[in-house]
């Protein structure tokens, strides 16, 4: 399979249910805890497979190798709140690649490609990318058979610049490792929206607190950071799911596959196939899907 010759992913129409692992860097910011709610909550569309931790903020003094931990943990946390700890698998993923060539050994990216090989190019495994692609380059590295057997959402969120240059903090966050998506033959969703997505205190306070469990947690959260406490806080990794369990609350457009060298910038050569980019989402019926479905668990 070569790379100009990739499939373009299409969401598969309502009563099919989608194969999903979730990489997350979950202790990064909140919209990732309020994403995988969602999927958690909507088992009639996701057969959730299980989740890989990984890393964030390698450029900054925050950022290291415990941050995979951090994510791991909140993880976890969300899971124990729900009352669902024991029934779903997390693996910790691995560093930043080194190069554009080299994987990095990590449990989530063999977890990745043992999910991958349970499935088929029929069947295919949806990994979407909420935090940088380490894992899934590595893990395309480290087996490319499973390209086929994949449908990669990856989380860009650069709409204000596209098709010039990809400024987005999970594509910095690892660079070789975005460079490398691009570069294989994975059918891949550029999904490059999100930042319309806000949600003020004082709607989860009303519309969460009260459900308990995994609701509550998921308000309370939101005071471990003041940033989580903005009036116009973006929830941007929400959009992935809510996108995949109903394609009308975004627009979506099939464009060429750009080249993308070290300083973030798109080259269009033509000879990399084609891509889903998902652009424009639409704040109120996403919000809707998610308190509907938060309300029903």
């Amino acid at each position: 399979m070569k790379p100009d010759t990739r499939e373009v992913p299409e969401v598969p129409p309502p009563g099919c249910r989608l194969r999903v692992l979730i990489d997350t860097d979950a202790a990064n910011e909140i919209d990732d805890l309020f994403a995988i709610a969602l999927a958690l909550c909507s088992p009639d569309r996701f057969a959730v497979e299980g989740f890989v931790a990984t890393h964030f903020g390698h450029q900054g003094e925050e950022g290291g190798p415990h941050t995979i931990r951090r994510s791991y943990d909140a993880i976890r946390e969300l899971l124990t709140a729900g009352g669902l700890d024991s029934r779903y698998r997390i693996e910790m993923g691995g560093d930043p690649m080194p190069y554009l060539t080299v994987p990095v050994e990590s449990p989530g990216a063999r977890f990745i490609i043992e999910r991958a090989r349970a499935g088929s190019a029929e069947d295919p495994l949806w990994v979407v990318a909420l935090g940088a692609a380490s894992n899934v380059a590595s893990a395309l590295l480290l087996d490319p058979s499973i390209a086929p057997r994949i449908r990669l959402v990856f989380h860009a969120r650069s709409e204000w610049s596209w098709p010039h240059r990809s400024e987005q903090f999970n594509v910095a966050g690892d660079i070789p490792a975005a460079r490398r998506i691009l570069l294989s033959p994975v059918p891949l969703v550029w999904f490059d929206t999100g930042t319309q997505l806000t949600c003020s205190m004082s709607v989860t306070e009303s519309r969460l607190r009260p459900l308990g469990g995994m609701g509550a947690f998921l308000h309370d959260y939101r005071f471990r950071n003041p940033s989580f406490q903005s009036e116009n806080k973006g929830f941007f990794d929400l959009g992935d799911i809510a996108w995949l369990m109903d394609p009308s609350v975004a627009e979506s457009e099939v464009v060429e596959v750009p080249h993308m060298d070290f300083l973030m910038r798109f080259r269009f050569r033509g000879d990399l196939g084609r891509m889903r980019r998902v652009h424009s989402i639409r704040r109120e019926p996403v919000w809707e899907l998610f308190f509907r479905r938060m309300q029903a668990a």
